[in-house]
């Protein structure tokens, strides 16, 4: 609730500031000396300011004013005293710091006392540090192993590829013994020339062949592999090789096929990483357009023997 201004009151003020100033005015232009401040008006003045701010604040004191200064006063004591201290325990903290490591560049350039001097010789080591070196040991030891399993990994791998690589020469022979023709007729690494790229509107990638047979109204392109080798990652290449093939006969206009021979080496697994329903299922297309044709043949192991002796002995 706010309280109602009372209208008397404000008048006798403005009343007696009227007087008031006209006291002040009149003491200034009319007294001798003239226009001279005298202690009078600055304290009707005074009067003047104070019953002014009355109106604004709802409780004024003087005393409270005067207090507020040497409030004021006091902070500013009690800050330049704290200011002092701190710049005081500033100035011991950079002399204990400064001797801290003043003491530390001395422990660490002193050479050692005679009494450490005395206690340097050789002892046995804890049981702690032989385990330590019996792990490293060990650990050695299964590096060496790995890496010998790993070079072991490497000659098996390389054994198998010399080994495929000719059964892949002795399935070729056979297919040409088949065929009733020298073995010298198939082109081996055959390729299409660079004039093919004109004609595949996909993509120009270079394939090989493993041979290549031209006759009389059939030309034979031919692809060599083990079963054991046929898997998903080899139907792309594969499709690849049916695609340039067509369209090399398309382009011009004579019959061409693609042998793929698929080596039955003995001691290979053969079924492990393909399924010969779901390959037929996918390439029947070209199986019926006469574009692919599957040939099996069988490769021993005494066969490839007979063919590396016979190998090395020609080289002899």
């Amino acid at each position: 609730m706010s309280e109602k201004p009372n209208y008397f009151v404000r008048t006798l003020i403005v009343l007696f500031v009227l007087a008031l100033f006209s006291m002040a005015f009149l003491s200034f232009y009319l007294a001798e000396p003239k226009y001279q401040i005298t202690t009078g008006i600055v304290t009707i003045i005074g009067f003047v300011v104070v019953l002014v701010l009355s109106e604004s604040f709802n409780n004024l004191s003087l005393g409270k004013i005067l207090s507020l200064s040497r409030e004021v006063q006091k902070k500013e004591h009690e800050k330049e005293k704290v200011t002092s201290e701190n710049k005081e325990l500033r100035q011991e903290l950079f002399k204990i710091v400064s001797n801290i490591q003043q003491s530390q560049v001395n422990n660490t350039y002193n050479a050692p006392s005679d009494e450490w001097l005395k206690l340097l010789g050789v002892v046995k080591a804890p049981e702690s540090d032989a385990e330590e070196d019996q792990e490293e040991q060990k650990e050695a030891q299964r590096a060496m192993e790995y890496m010998a399993e790993r070079q072991k990994a490497r000659d098996e791998s390389r054994a198998r590829m010399e080994l495929r690589r000719t059964a892949e020469i002795i399935g070729m022979e056979k297919y040409a013994k088949n065929l009733s023709i020298s073995d010298s007729v198939i082109i081996q690494r055959a390729e299409f020339s660079q004039a093919f790229d004109e004609i595949d509107p996909i993509m120009h990638r270079r394939i090989i062949f493993d041979g290549y047979i031209k006759g009389a109204g059939q030309e034979r392109f031919i692809d060599v592999r083990p079963k054991g080798s046929i898997s998903p990652m080899y139907y792309d290449r594969l499709y690849v090789m049916l695609n340039k093939i067509y369209l090399y006969r398309q382009a011009k206009g004579i019959s061409a096929e693609l042998v793929l021979i698929m080596l039955d080496i003995e001691g290979e697994d053969n079924n492990r990483l393909w399924n010969i329903d779901k390959f037929y299922d996918y390439f029947q297309s070209a199986i019926s357009n006469k574009l692919l044709k599957i040939e099996s043949i069988s490769v021993s192991t005494e066969e490839i023997g007979k063919y590396g002796s016979n190998s090395q002995q020609s080289l002899l």
